[in-house]
């Protein structure tokens, strides 16, 4: 009996010891990491940090956060931040944000409101295997805010480049003057299905890989009576150009150029060529309300069926 109490306590000594040396390791590459930025040119601080969670978590929690970037200018604040793990089981994180923070990008200042806003990480080193992002409310304000309900989004490795992504939304709202606040619901939804290839693995790295083809197994959006379904592949080269096509299939499809309309993204005149356009396209197919038609891009242009739209996008991560 005193052996085992012996061989007990000196477990418990040691594990102790573990987890000290392990809070101790995980707080001071922290400091390095931000030490680094700071000297890479950023402004990178926080008010305080703790690792709690004793004796099996490793539970970080930073207050009064705030990095930003001189070469994206962007600026992300947050009052608070969780970086979650169990203390025997590297590889796995959980990311708790908190229910308001602050975004500042070049096109301007976004404030984010949320409920239940987590993520849960997975790798193998440096490399990313999995990642899962969930948020009961979702509220980006800004010039053209969003806001979603029962948003789920994922992004796991197929091959050594390629990775699945899936979004899903169960309820959306833009600047139509219907956001969601305070858990009140609008009919608008989102769905995404698709597997994207990398010039590079992706990596916690600071910087970010870059999309090479796009593959979209279905894309889906449903606002009222109106259902936009797409799907295809586009090549992107280096300057972010995308050369391939996608096919939009639009049910009630008036309703969709009345949206671009009422938010500002398309004038009148343009919106009124544009109605006129495809209500010939769709007559040809036998159904004024539904149009089936090709997305092209090439030679950085983009063209909706024989509508030339203008300059193609930039498709780049910052």
């Amino acid at each position: 009996m005193k052996r085992l109490a012996i061989v007990v306590i000196v477990a418990g000594l040691a594990w102790s010891g573990w987890w000290v040396y392990a809070a101790w390791s995980q707080r001071s590459a922290i400091e390095a990491w931000f030490a680094d930025r700071r000297a890479d040119g950023w402004e990178a601080g926080y008010d305080d940090l703790s690792v709690r969670g004793f004796p099996n978590r490793l539970d970080i929690t930073f207050t009064g956060l705030t990095l930003a970037d001189p070469d994206t200018r962007i600026v992300w604040e947050a009052p608070f931040f969780q970086i979650l793990q169990l203390s025997y089981g590297r590889g796995h994180e959980i990311l708790v944000w908190p229910d308001s923070q602050t975004l500042t990008t070049p096109n301007g200042r976004h404030e984010i409101t949320s409920e239940g806003l987590r993520a849960s990480l997975i790798h193998d080193g440096d490399l990313v295997q999995r990642a899962t992002l969930e948020a009961s409310v979702l509220n980006i304000g800004g010039e053209s805010p969003l806001a979603m309900a029962g948003l789920t989004a994922a992004i796991g490795i197929l091959s050594d480049r390629r990775y699945h992504l899936g979004l899903r939304a169960d309820a959306l709202a833009t600047n139509r003057g219907d956001l969601i606040v305070d858990g009140g619901t609008t009919t608008d939804s989102a769905a995404l299905d698709a597997e994207v290839a990398l010039d590079a693995p992706l990596r916690l790295s600071d910087t970010l890989p870059q999309p090479r083809r796009i593959d979209v197994k279905l894309a889906e959006y449903r606002a009222g009576k109106l259902e936009v379904n797409l799907a295809g592949a586009v090549d992107i080269d280096a300057e972010g150009r995308p050369d391939g096509r996608i096919t939009v299939r639009a049910v009630n499809w008036r309703e969709l150029i009345g949206l671009a309309r009422e938010s500002g993204q398309l004038q009148d005149s343009m919106a009124d060529v544009l109605e006129d356009g495809l209500t010939l396209v769709a007559g040809l197919s036998g159904n004024r309300n539904t149009l089936d038609l090709p997305l092209d891009f090439s030679g950085g242009k983009t063209w909706l069926g024989p509508i030339p739209l203008g300059e193609a996008p930039r498709l780049r991560l910052p």
